[in-house]
């Protein structure tokens, strides 16, 4: 893609647990758990969950990850509750590569506040940069407010990738016309005899 940039990313594969922890002394973590939630039910995010609490776990933190169907963690997530009270911290998902095309496209860089999407970040100024590129009409000037947006966003943190992964897919010889897309559709296939 033409808008493709890797700035402000940085360093983000780099683990580095010792630094985690010593932010984490240095913000006056006491030790409480934090509530992860955990869906059992889809494929594509079952271990999402053990992962990131190993990973969070490494860094310095102590995880609850509260396992439940997906269904579950979708009405949860809506709650803005205190934690003591049904709330929750962190929770997994995925998308697929077309919902996060650009900076308009991605729920991830929303940050309107009660607009926004679960855990409801709030950034006026990433807000303004999207809306300048969804206004933006010269490739080059958007590819410029995609850096912002993600140097922006590597400053205010709205969630945390976890990975990059793709589902593999196999057909026997004598089935034609699957098309590459960025989820499983199942027209244009053929069985030939």
């Amino acid at each position: 893609s033409p808008l493709a940039t890797d700035k402000g990313m940085d360093g983000l594969l780099e683990s580095n647990f010792a630094k985690s922890k010593q932010l984490l002394k240095e913000a006056g973590y006491d030790g409480t758990p934090i509530v992860l939630l955990q869906s059992t039910d889809l494929q594509t995010l079952t271990n999402l969950g053990p992962v990131a609490k190993q990973l969070l776990e490494k860094g310095g933190f102590k995880v609850d990850m509260q396992s439940s169907d997906w269904q579950t963690v979708v009405s949860r997530r809506a709650r803005k509750d205190p934690v003591d009270k049904g709330g929750w911290n962190l929770m997994n998902t995925s998308w697929v590569s077309a919902d996060i095309l650009n900076p308009v496209m991605s729920s991830f860089m929303n940050m309107s506040c009660d607009k926004a999407p679960f855990g409801w970040p709030c950034d006026a100024e990433m807000e303004k940069l999207r809306d300048d590129f969804a206004r933006e009409v010269d490739p080059g000037k958007q590819k410029a407010i995609a850096e912002a947006v993600q140097v922006r966003w590597r400053e205010v943190v709205p969630y945390i990738p976890l990975g990059q992964f793709y589902i593999p897919i196999a057909a026997r010889k004598n089935i034609t016309g699957i098309l590459t897309a960025a989820a499983p559709v199942f027209w244009n296939v053929e069985k030939k005899k």
